[in-house]
């Protein structure tokens, strides 16, 4: 992968800079002479089979991680990144402050997909010491070429630990923080989508399609391998249907996100669930513009702000005509203050106040259109209280239901 061979270029140069000097202390001239030969054979599997014979000939040998290092490097130029892995991590065991077991630990633990505690904890712990300040106390000059790289890296990764452990807020700001220093990091764009979109938030799942699209869209030299990419790509294709309900828009979110490396401020994809919610609340507002207008102010009601909406909104406002069932009236005859049960439920959400008695008393369960005026609001039990005239109450039929009566009377 492009990424990884770009990452291996640095590599060689940390374990350049932080491979000891071959030094004093060797159990006898044979192993002297053998490391010599070690030193000087170019074919890496030749290296390591004079390394196993090291070894084996002298495993207390005072040189041991000196004889760790050329381990690393010969697998390093085989490619065999799984042994790099479990050599790096034995370096660290006996010399946790390493350079060259650092990077590569903090380099090829994701790769390889070990997410266990103790291998975070070790990721973790080697990702640290490359942020630390030995990297340009053993490098000296030569540090500031190799910085920023590695560096990048190391935030990727504890993102990458962080995100395994589950601690999302944390991993989201490794991963920002790498994009912020290199837009083009496509890994970390891939990593912080997966991570945003597998989160219950819709704006986390939106933002998390917006990375993982740029992830999928880069194609310079930092993107993702062409495989990875194109099963990237699949990804996306199949989230973004998923959540939208179709693929109206995607090519644009596609477009969009290969330009920027965040989303701009209040991006949103509408999801499909929302976008049903809309079609049946248009459907009501045709069929029963009533009920759909009450709805709609209950919704904005209980939400946390409710109380602002209704100061502002709501009190002093004649609100559009309403529909509501007669489920209470005070005093029973000649009612000053009806209540009334809105929607589907029996239960009584609106006081109606009036500034006159009606006449009569309300037939059980009468049905009413009215238009009225904000008065107070109470979230906890529901309670509108809207003030009305009689001539604003539409289908009052009491009158005449004791008209029909009286008639009955004189007969």
């Amino acid at each position: 992968m492009r990424i990884l061979r770009s990452c291996l270029r640095v590599g060689i140069c940390v374990v350049a800079v932080c491979s000891a000097a071959l030094a004093n202390g060797w159990t006898d001239r044979s192993e002297y002479d053998l490391v010599l030969k070690i030193r000087e054979e170019a074919s890496a599997q030749k290296r390591l089979v004079l390394l196993e014979q090291w070894k084996t000939g002298y495993p207390t040998s005072e040189q041991r991680q000196v004889r760790n290092e050329l381990f690393l490097m010969a697998y390093q130029s085989l490619g065999d990144h799984a042994k790099m892995l479990g050599t790096a991590r034995e370096i660290l065991a006996g010399q946790p402050d390493n350079l060259a077991a650092a990077y590569w630990c903090t380099l090829l633990t994701p790769e390889a997909g070990e997410a266990t505690p103790e291998m975070l904890g070790r990721t973790e712990k080697a990702a640290r010491v490359l942020l630390s300040e030995k990297p340009a106390a053993a490098a000296g000059g030569s540090w500031e070429k190799q910085k920023a790289a590695v560096e990048l890296m190391a935030h990727r990764t504890l993102g990458w630990v962080y995100w395994q452990r589950k601690d999302f807020a944390a991993g989201e700001k490794e991963f920002a923080l790498c994009l912020e220093q290199n837009a083009k990091d496509a890994r970390s764009s891939a990593w912080l989508g997966a991570l945003l979109a597998g989160q219950p938030e819709q704006e986390k799942q939106t933002a998390g399609l917006w990375h993982l699209a740029r992830a999928s869209s880069l194609r310079d030299e930092e993107a993702l391998p062409e495989g990875q990419r194109r099963q990237l790509t699949q990804v996306v294709d199949t989230l973004y249907r998923s959540y939208h309900g179709s693929e109206d828009g995607l090519d644009a979110l596609k477009a969009s996100a290969g330009a920027a490396a965040f989303p701009p401020q209040g991006f949103a994809i509408e999801s499909a669930s929302a976008i049903a919610a809309k079609r049946a609340e248009e459907e009501l507002a045709f069929r029963n513009p009533q009920l759909a207008a009450w709805r709609k102010i209950r919704k904005q009601l209980e939400v946390p702000d409710g109380e602002a909406y209704f100061a502002t909104a709501v009190k002093g406002v004649l609100l559009p005509k309403l529909k509501g069932t007669v489920v209470r009236s005070s005093p029973e005859k000649k009612p000053m203050e009806l209540g009334l049960a809105l929607d589907d439920s029996p239960d009584e959400v609106v006081i109606l106040k009036l500034s006159t008695a009606l006449s009569g008393d309300p037939e059980p369960g009468l049905q009413i259109n009215f238009t009225a005026t904000g008065e107070a609001y109470s979230a906890n039990p529901f309670r509108l209280t809207l003030v009305a005239t009689p001539d604003q109450i539409e289908n009052w039929t009491a009158r005449a239901r004791n008209e029909r009566a009286a008639q009955r009377c004189l007969i």
